[in-house]
């Protein structure tokens, strides 16, 4: 399945050539872009607009988490759905602010990398527990519209991570088999969904420990994601897939 975010020329290049046998599944947030302290001051202004602050302990624990699952751990209980859509639109609608205001920083490579890999007849998704909006903004801070196959958000899955039903829906848009795809993580969370979802999982130690990242069960380990050799990570999924 082609992404919405292919141009009309492309689209039609991609119905013409053969399937792309492997994919690359990545992360947004932590991995493609910096965006942990837009985040952060997210949260914390909307502590400040509630009277219930958010506290950086709390941050760190449920990073790479989805909303609707922090939502009630900041607030000690169970939240009415509509409250926290409230609370859920606010604090992302502050958070895009922060990044057109420049908050974000997208790490080196990023587009380099991603050209390297379709060049190299692999199919690129983006996979995040961001809202739709927030991913769409991000795709043009980063400017790589054109190399996207497909994108998963929160809107598209039940389960947020470490379940692994947005790596899955990935891969199925890609058509490819988990078995086939690797996995770009910055979060224990995410690393759990992608061991749980049967793919290749790759840590970048932007975010978290390594020890944490091992204990969930990451296979390759770099230090940010522009770091990635595209020939060995592909290497490191084909031996994968072929033992």
């Amino acid at each position: 399945m082609v992404g919405p975010y292919l141009s009309a020329y492309e689209e039609a290049a991609h119905s013409v050539m053969s399937p792309p046998q492997v994919g690359v599944i990545f992360d947004m947030d932590g991995v493609l872009v910096d965006s942990a302290d837009a985040h952060r001051r997210a949260w914390q202004q909307l502590g400040e607009e509630t009277g219930t602050p958010f506290s950086a302990a709390l941050f760190q624990r449920t990073f790479g988490q989805g909303n609707a699952s922090i939502i009630p751990q900041w607030l000690g209980g169970d939240v009415a759905d509509e409250r926290l859509q409230q609370l859920d639109a606010r604090k992302e609608s502050i958070y895009r602010d922060f990044a057109r205001e420049g908050a974000v920083r997208v790490y080196a490579r990023v587009r380099e990398l991603l050209n390297e890999l379709r060049q190299a007849g692999a199919s690129v998704a983006i996979a995040s527990s961001g809202p739709r909006e927030n991913v769409a903004l991000l795709i043009d801070v980063i400017g790589v519209s054109g190399r996207i196959d497909a994108v998963v958000t929160a809107e598209d899955v039940r389960n947020g991570k470490p379940h692994p039903q947005a790596f899955l829906t990935a891969a199925e848009r890609l058509r490819l088999p988990p078995a086939r795809c690797a996995v770009i993580e910055d979060s224990v969370h995410g690393i759990e969904a992608a061991r749980r979802a049967g793919m290749l999982a790759v840590a970048v130690l932007t975010s978290t420990p390594r020890d944490q990242l091992v204990a969930a069960g990451a296979e390759v380990m770099v230090g940010e994601v522009g770091d990635l050799s595209v020939t060995e990570l592909l290497e490191s999924l084909n031996r994968r897939t072929h033992r």
